[in-house]
């Protein structure tokens, strides 16, 4: 399966999705939402059910816009440098993003609702500092997305809704690298190479979901998001950088050498002379001409291998498939709970695959599939105020034999906190807060030397903070 990663920036202002942890799925349709840990499938507070089920979308009865936006800001260190070595720490923070989200829900006759949502659903950001010693697998890495998603819901009974929607996604992917130029076990040195890529106009998946409301105030949730196949078309560019002039002299003088020694041995068996003569011969010849000419062939050759990889870049992306269910109770008119759980089919990332002008570029990522599950609450503590708090465990999809450094391995714990304020008939304001902490992991692969490194995700850390405005008419 040839595989790829994602990105996307939206419109203009639109700017970016961002996250590391588990996969690169982002999960901030809107604050309140954010604030819930998603723990909505069961039950919509607004029309983040767009996202969340579109199932749920029944649940509105009037019609209601929500926009705004989620920033994160991810950070971390980690430890890396060869197996058997001395290792050190190096941060990353790739800076704060924004992921904006619009959700719209409009009721319609004969138990319709027609919803519309747009939002970040995919989204990545390390940036690692450029002479770190994995440079040569990346130095940053940024996946944005942006998903269009029209969805239908129709309640069929008082009880069960059911609901289907499109997702229009676009995305673009770059990545920075500083790859070594190996030969005869030594490197040469270093290209900076930069490859980046979207798919244009967008690809289709799609999703659909059901709710049932088991008692007056408990109900049920379950909603299924399929594949999008992705094609990606960019640019890759490679520039020789920090050439090795010990090891380039090294190889040319091996160069020089064994061109030589076979020159005589080519000379001696043409005459018929005895191979004694063979390193009078070699000895007899002006060496240090020969290696300055092998060594600027070999710097010609290093600068056309770089140009032939630069140009035309093209691959082809599965975005995963994922499955959520869960459940919401209104325990008391005041208090309310929800719980959910989702599934996502990572392990589909075995590689990726870039068709490059002169070569390919692939990655290893046996990636694992992933479970994320959230516990939410909701206390209506005044009127006209509403306190929510959540906490989401992510699970990591990376392994131990992967072979990228885009994401580093670690679980992530999400505390989440938010507040809602009716603050004009109609009108909500909704603010939103996340803490989201990194658990370690570890691991460790080859260069195109053969020499074993290993990385650690030592800490992580990310602020996330959202505003959300919904007019309900």
């Amino acid at each position: 399966m040839n595989i790829n990663k994602t990105l996307v920036p939206c419109l203009a202002f639109l700017a970016a999705s961002s996250a590391y942890g588990s996969g690169f799925g982002l999960y901030q349709p809107s604050a309140v939402s954010h604030a819930m840990g998603g723990a909505l499938l069961g039950k919509a507070m607004d029309a983040s059910a767009n996202f969340n089920n579109p199932a749920t979308l029944t649940d509105l009865t009037n019609i209601q816009f929500t926009v705004g936006f989620v920033t994160e800001h991810p950070r971390g260190r980690v430890e890396a440098g060869p197996v058997f070595g001395p290792n050190r720490k190096y941060s990353m923070d790739p800076g704060p993003f924004m992921l904006p989200h619009l959700q719209v829900a409009i009721p319609l006759p004969a138990d319709f609702t027609f919803g519309l949502g747009m939002e970040p659903e995919f989204g990545l950001g390390t940036q690692y500092d450029d002479m770190w010693p994995l440079n040569f697998s990346a130095t940053e890495t940024t996946i944005q997305s942006f998903t269009i998603n029209p969805n239908i819901a129709y309640k069929v009974t008082d009880d069960w809704s059911v609901g289907v929607g499109l997702r229009w996604t676009y995305f673009e992917f770059e990545q920075y690298a500083m790859p070594q130029i190996p030969q005869d076990g030594l490197e040469l040195g270093r290209f900076a190479n930069r490859l980046r890529g979207d798919n244009h106009a967008g690809d289709l998946g799609w999703q659909i979901g059901t709710k049932y409301d088991i008692t007056d105030t408990f109900s049920v949730g379950l909603v299924y998001k399929s594949w999008i196949d992705v094609s990606v078309d960019g640019k890759t560019s490679n520039n020789v950088r920090d050439m090795n002039n010990a090891a380039v002299r090294r190889v040319a003088r091996g160069a020089a050498q064994q061109a030589v020694t076979e020159a005589a041995t080519q000379y001696v068996r043409e005459h018929g002379l005895p191979d004694a003569y063979i390193p009078v011969i070699v000895a007899q010849q002006p060496m240090e001409q020969y290696v300055s000419q092998a060594d600027r062939t070999i710097r010609e050759t290093v600068g056309k291998n770089a140009y032939r990889r630069t140009g035309a870049a093209s691959a082809e992306i599965t975005l995963p498939q994922s499955v959520a269910f869960g459940c919401n109770w209104d325990v008391t008119p005041t208090w309310h709970l929800g719980a959910m759980a989702s599934w996502t089919e990572w392990s589909q990332f075995d590689s990726l695959h870039f068709d490059l002008q002169g070569g390919n570029k692939d990655t290893q990522l046996d990636w694992r599939d992933t479970w994320r599950g959230s516990l939410g609450s909701c206390w209506d503590f005044a009127e006209d105020w509403k306190w929510m708090a959540s906490y989401t465990y992510d699970m990591d999809s990376t392994t131990s034999s992967q072979t990228s450094v885009m994401l580093p391995p670690a679980d992530r714990h999400i505390l989440a906190t938010g507040l809602s304020w009716n603050c004009w008939a109609g009108l909500e304001l909704t603010v939103s807060y996340a803490c989201i902490f990194m658990d370690g992991g570890d691991m460790s692969f080859n260069d195109s030397l053969g020499n074993r490194w290993t990385l650690e995700t030592c800490w992580g850390f990310c602020h996330a903070a959202g505003v959300s405005v919904t007019y309900r008419f």
